[in-house]
């Protein structure tokens, strides 16, 4: 569902329900007995995910524009008689709460400054223990231009620039600092 107001607020909320049977769940880390790295796969008589998803973008002026979300998941399971102290659920890896908060000023004609902060919530990890919350600043230049009638873009980009040290993966510690500079061209 969207919903403007104005020129200047747009409104956007979303939903999602899945209703699996016979969802295929891994449990491959290390299960007790098993050996470790193997491969311990079962059914899952029913499976279910659902959430919402709510966003709001702002163009406060024609050279400020904001964009705030919120997405909500969560799931239920049918019990299966396999669960022990190592059974995950794959879902149970996804957050429950995410957050995004984007800002862009345009600072010359098609130069966009850019602003992100993303604010992930704890979740399950398939080693059995939870992954803590973590917020990820992001930072970039956009500018579009015309070459020999040609459209280019040109990004300069610095993801994580406060440094946060997260996972995002169990066991896969993100980088602090990733600098990048993309150029796309326009057919």
């Amino acid at each position: 569902m969207i919903h403007n107001i104005g020129d200047w607020v747009s409104l956007r909320a979303s939903t999602w329900h899945y209703d699996i049977k016979n969802f295929i769940n891994d449990n491959g880390i290390t299960a007790p007995g098993s050996g470790a790295g193997s491969n311990c796969l079962y059914n899952i008589d029913n499976l279910e995910l659902y959430g919402v998803e709510l966003e709001t973008a702002f163009q406060f002026t024609s050279k400020f524009r904001a964009t705030a979300s919120y997405v909500f998941q969560e799931y239920k399971v049918s019990q299966t008689g396999y669960e022990q102290g190592w059974t995950y659920y794959l879902p149970a890896t996804l957050p429950k709460h995410k957050v995004k908060l984007m800002g862009k000023y345009e600072i010359i004609p098609e130069g966009w400054l850019q602003l992100s902060a993303k604010y992930v919530g704890d979740r399950g990890a398939q080693k059995g223990y939870e992954l803590d919350a973590y917020v990820v600043c992001d930072a970039g230049f956009e500018k579009k231009f015309k070459f020999g009638g040609q459209a280019y873009s040109m990004n300069l980009f610095v993801n994580n620039f406060t440094g946060t040290n997260y996972q995002e993966i169990s066991g896969y510690t993100m980088p602090k600092y990733v600098w990048g500079m993309m150029m796309g061209i326009e057919f």
